[in-house]
């Protein structure tokens, strides 16, 4: 009977170790897969950051005129300069502008390479990125692509004329060498905890076979020792993926915390086994607070907490489908930060992300956290809900004066402008969420022209 108890015991406590042990690795899986994917969102919204900014350099106006009779023109070496100086600013591998032709077709205008540039109306092989780029909406390519120059991840934005249509599109390429090697360190931290989870097994594996004599009160100390080495790779997936515990909320930053170094137990335990089912208990629930707080913010802007691109496009595609199947009524209210440019060259960009989180903040106490998304580099976007332009514009004039307060308080040396713009969705009007967003981004661009006017005028 007692040999009988002895095996029963090896057993189930071999069946709750390898309970434990996959867990452990497909807690790592997961959350590799998840930081992956979250690194991969800011790869390449940071690539959409800089295509943007060099797309609003730009004239759209003059862009759009060229024709390769004008290379060597006023017009011609002013854009050519603008990107030359951008590239070197940046330290980009390769950046150009190019328009689409209107058969599917896109060819070069400018390229600044001084060392193998392409010819003005020479033709590209077209890309998703470039054709989403062609109908005014910024984007990334997916998939590297190779081509004489080498194989790149490439950006493109639209070039705007003062009508509001799209006038070029400025390209940026980035190797796919430094693209796919940002995206391999995950991969490493992956292997690096498949290891410490097999190792640990092999290791208690090895001390149950070769003591399968001794008290399973024994072994359970074992378990302790797998449970801390748990809370070390817990440890090295929060210092991966959470790069601002310091800075989080206490509600958030408390469940990272407990993540990492476990929740204190008080309940009364009958036997062995109930401590193994506890121990495993207890890792599971770790594992799924974990995967649930990584989920929640994937969708948040790390700067600023406000809702990123991505939930930014899970809401107008829920917008779309709602406007096509039921009423609905909707504002869409467009910002842009005036001068951040040329705070972030003058002054460093730790004082353009400054004024980046503050605008935020005020955005969320206007618009409320749950509406407002940061779409672009120094752009927001309110969608308001049950809104109409009256209400918007009540709404504007709150934004305003909080927006003075702000900066009659002194919190920043450098004064904040954030040009805004509305429009609010009728049936009659708009057939989609698109069209509503251009004209709220219309007035937010006359809004910043009236902002400059007035600056100028001082």
């Amino acid at each position: 009977m007692k040999e009988k108890r002895f095996r029963s015991s090896k057993r189930n406590f071999i069946l709750a170790l390898a309970l434990l042990l996959i867990t452990n690795i497909l807690m790592a899986m997961i959350l590799s897969m998840l930081a992956k994917k979250n690194l991969r969102e800011q790869i390449e919204q940071r690539m959409l950051d800089i295509s943007n900014t060099a797309a609003y350099m730009l004239n759209g106006d003059e862009l759009e005129k060229l024709q390769a009779s004008d290379k060597g023109t006023e017009s011609y070496n002013k854009a050519l300069d603008t990107l030359r100086a951008f590239q070197e600013n940046i330290e980009l591998d390769y950046i150009y502008s190019l328009r689409a032709e209107g058969n599917g077709s896109f060819t070069f205008i400018i390229d600044p390479d001084t060392e193998d540039p392409g010819e003005f109306g020479e033709s590209l092989e077209a890309t998703d990125g470039m054709i989403s780029a062609a109908q005014g909406i910024s984007s990334v390519d997916k998939k590297s692509h190779t081509d004489e120059w080498g194989t790149f991840y490439s950006a493109y934005s639209p070039v705007f004329n003062s009508e509001g249509k799209v006038a070029g599109i400025v390209g940026v390429d980035f190797a796919a060498e430094w693209y796919d090697g940002k995206l391999s360190n995950n991969r490493v931290i992956s292997v690096v905890i498949l290891m410490i989870a097999m190792t640990i097994g092999i290791v208690l594996s090895f001390i149950i076979m070769s003591q399968n004599r001794k008290r399973f009160t024994a072994m359970l100390k074992e378990v302790d020792q797998l449970d801390l080495a748990t809370r070390r790779i817990n440890e090295q997936l929060m210092n991966t993926c959470i790069k601002k515990l310091n800075f989080l909320p206490d509600s958030e930053s408390e469940v990272v915390k407990t993540l990492a170094n476990g929740e204190k137990g008080g309940e009364a335990l009958r036997d062995d086994y109930d401590e193994v089912t506890t121990n495993l208990r207890a890792v599971c629930k770790k594992l799924d607070k974990y995967v649930n707080y990584v989920d929640a913010n994937m969708y948040k802007d790390e700067l600023t907490n406000t809702y990123n691109k991505a939930a930014y496009k899970n809401t107008i595609k829920t917008l779309d489908d709602r406007i096509k199947s039921e009423g609905i009524a909707f504002s869409v209210a467009f910002f842009d930060l005036n001068g951040l440019e040329s705070i972030n060259a003058h002054y460093g960009f730790e004082a353009g992300d400054v004024l980046m989180f503050h605008s935020a903040r005020i955005l969320k106490n206007v618009f409320g956290k749950e509406n407002v998304f940061r779409v672009a580099g120094d752009e927001f976007i309110a969608i308001m809900e049950e809104k109409n332009h009256i209400q918007m514009g009540l709404l504007f004039e709150q934004f305003e004066e909080e927006l003075n307060t702000f900066n009659d308080s002194k919190k920043s040396e450098h004064i904040l402008g954030i040009a805004k713009g509305t429009s609010s969705y009728t049936p009659e009007e708009h057939e989609n969420y698109r069209h509503v967003f251009i004209e709220a981004r219309k007035n937010m661009k006359k809004d910043k022209e009236l902002y400059y006017q007035r600056k100028n005028s001082l």
